[in-house]
C-alpha cells in the first residue's frame, strides 16, 4: 500500500511540474475562440422502437466558413452486429446547435461522419457570410515516450467557464495494427478534444485505436469478437494533423461513398498455413473467393492466390483479426486509386510471383448508405439491397427486393405479420427490386384504395405471402 501511495504522489507531482510548462492562459485565450458546445438531438430507431436522444460535446471550428469537427460516434449508424438480425440501428440528427464559448448559439447543418475516425463534420447556417476564427493543425514528425499534452474539457452547462483543462503524456509509439500513438491520462469523454503540445501548438485531437477484431462485416468474426468484449479496453491517443487536414478540406459528405474497393474474399496467411503450403511470407492475404465484374476480377486476381505486398509493403497480416487493418487500407486509398500488388500464385509445378495492378472503384453502399422510403399507410420504411446483406446472408445475386428497415408498432404492416428484415420482392403483383418500385406500388393505392393487400417476401430462407387487411 505504502509502495503505490508513493508512486500516486511522484505521477502527481510530476503532473504539477510539467503542467508548468504549459501557458494556459494563452492557449485558452485562442482556444475560446474555436472551441464550442455541439448540441444534437437524435432519433434512434432500431425495429419498431424509435425515440429521440440528445447528446452534448465539444466540437472545433476548423474553417472560416463555420465547418465544425466533434465526435461523430452518437449518430454512426455504421453497426456490423445490427445487420445480421436484419434491423439496422438508425441514428438521423434531428437539429444540430453550434454554441460558441461566449454563449451565441448557431443552427447546424450536419455533413457526414469519417467512418475510420468517428470524427463528425456540420456547418454553421449564417445569412450575412460571417467568417469565424477557426484551429489550424500543425503536422508533427515524431512524439517522444513521456511528452506531454494538454486539452480542454467540455464542463456541464451551468457551470461557468464552459472549458476545464486536463494534461497527459504520450505512453507509447504503436506500430500494431497500425502506426498510433499512445496516450495516458485522458478520458473517452474528451474524445475529438484538441490536443496541444508544451509550445500551445494545436498537433491533433484526441482518438481511439479501434481494435480490429471487433471490425469488419464477416459475420463468424463478429460472433468470435463478443466473448473478447470484456478484454477490450480503449486506447486513446493522438490523430495527428495530416489526417485532419485532408478531412477538412474534404469533409466525409453523407450518402456520398468514396471508398476504395477491391472486391475479394478473404482470410489471413497464418503462420501454419504458409508453412503447411511451404510459402516463405511472415503473412498475407489469401484470396477465397473473387466478386465477379470487380477490380480484382479485371485484374486477372484468381481464388487461391496470395497477397503478400501492397505498393511495394509487406502485407504482415498472419492472423484474422487483423483482416481489418488490410481493408482499412484498400478503403482509404479511394475509388480510383492505382494500387500494386505482389501476388504469390501456387501451381502444381511450383510456386508463382507476379506483380499486378489494380484500379480500385467506389465501394459497395453500406445499409446506412442505402435509400429509402417511408410508406406513412402501412408504417414501415424499407432500403435498397446492398452488398452487406448478399454478403452476411449469403443471398444469391439473383435474390432482389427491398429490405425492411422499420415497422411502426400498430400499423398495418405490422399487425398483418410484416417485419423488419424482411425482403419484400412484390407487393400485389408488382416487382420491387428497389424503394422507387416500392414506393410507386405503394403510393398508387392512395388510388385504389384496396381492401386487402398481398405482400410477397422472403424471410429465413424460405418465401411466404404475408395478406395486409387495410383501413382506408
Amino acid at each position: 500500500m505504502r509502495l503505490i501511495v508513493v508512486l500516486m504522489t511522484f505521477l502527481l507531482s510530476v503532473g504539477s511540474l510539467s503542467a508548468q510548462n504549459f501557458d494556459f492562459d494563452k492557449i485558452y485565450s485562442r482556444a475560446s475562440e474555436y472551441t464550442v458546445a455541439v448540441n444534437l438531438v437524435i432519433e434512434v430507431s432500431f425495429g419498431t422502437q424509435t425515440t429521440d436522444a440528445k447528446n452534448r460535446g465539444i466540437g472545433s471550428i476548423v474553417s472560416a466558413d463555420g465547418l465544425v469537427m466533434f465526435d461523430g460516434t452518437p449518430i454512426d449508424s455504421e453497426d456490423p452486429f445490427s445487420i445480421m438480425s436484419g434491423m439496422q440501428i438508425s441514428a438521423e440528427p434531428k437539429s444540430i446547435e453550434v454554441v460558441m464559448m461566449d454563449g451565441t448559439k448557431y443552427t447546424a447543418e450536419f455533413i457526414g461522419i469519417d467512418r475510420f475516425t468517428k470524427i463528425g463534420f456540420c456547418r454553421i447556417i449564417t445569412e450575412d457570410g460571417k467568417k469565424f476564427p477557426y484551429v489550424q493543425f500543425k503536422k508533427r514528425k515524431s512524439y517522444k515516450i513521456g511528452e506531454w499534452l494538454a486539452l480542454f474539457t467540455l464542463l456541464p452547462e451551468y457551470v461557468s467557464p464552459q472549458m476545464g483543462v486536463d494534461i497527459g503524456l504520450v505512453s507509447a509509439n504503436i506500430m500494431e495494427p497500425e502506426e498510433f500513438v499512445l496516450t495516458a491520462g485522458f478520458n473517452e469523454l474528451e474524445i475529438t478534444s484538441i490536443l496541444y503540445d508544451t509550445l500551445g501548438t494545436p498537433v491533433g485531437v484526441l482518438g481511439d485505436l479501434e481494435n480490429p477484431a471487433l471490425s469488419g462485416f464477416d459475420a463468424s468474426r463478429m460472433m468470435d469478437s463478443f466473448s473478447q468484449m470484456e478484454d477490450f479496453m480503449p486506447l486513446l491517443g493522438v490523430i495527428g494533423a495530416e489526417k485532419l487536414n485532408k478531412l477538412i478540406k474534404d469533409p466525409p459528405k453523407r450518402g456520398k461513398v468514396d471508398r476504395g474497393w477491391l472486391g475479394i474474399y478473404l482470410q489471413a496467411l497464418t503462420p501454419d498455413i504458409a508453412e503447411f503450403w511451404n510459402v516463405d511470407s511472415e503473412g498475407g492475404i489469401i484470396v477465397n473467393e473473387v466478386v465477379k465484374d470487380s477490380p480484382a476480377d479485371s485484374a486477372g486476381i484468381i481464388t487461391g492466390d496470395i497477397l503478400v505486398e501492397l505498393e511495394g509493403h509487406p502485407i504482415e497480416v498472419n492472423k484474422e483479426e487483423n483482416l481489418p487493418v488490410f481493408q482499412k487500407k484498400i478503403s482509404e486509398m479511394g475509388a480510383g486509386a492505382a494500387v500494386a500488388l505482389t501476388v504469390i500464385r501456387r501451381q502444381e509445378k511450383g510456386i508463382d510471383t507476379l506483380d499486378i495492378n489494380v484500379t480500385l472503384v467506389q465501394a459497395p453502399i453500406s445499409p446506412a448508405e442505402a435509400p429509402e422510403y417511408e410508406d406513412t399507410n402501412f408504417e414501415i420504411k424499407v432500403r435498397d439491397m446492398v452488398f452487406a446483406d448478399y454478403n452476411i446472408f449469403n443471398l444469391d445475386s439473383d435474390l432482389k427486393g427491398v429490405v425492411v428497415k422499420e415497422v411502426e408498432p400498430g400499423g398495418w404492416g405490422a399487425v398483418g405479420g410484416i417485419l423488419p428484415g424482411d425482403i419484400i420482392q412484390s407487393i400485389d403483383g408488382v416487382k420491387t427490386e428497389t424503394v422507387d418500385d416500392a414506393r410507386a406500388a405503394l403510393e398508387s393505392m392512395d388510388e385504389t384504395k384496396p381492401e386487402e393487400v398481398v405482400f410477397f417476401v422472403w424471410r429465413d430462407s424460405k418465401t411466404l405471402f404475408i395478406n395486409i387487411k387495410t383501413d382506408w
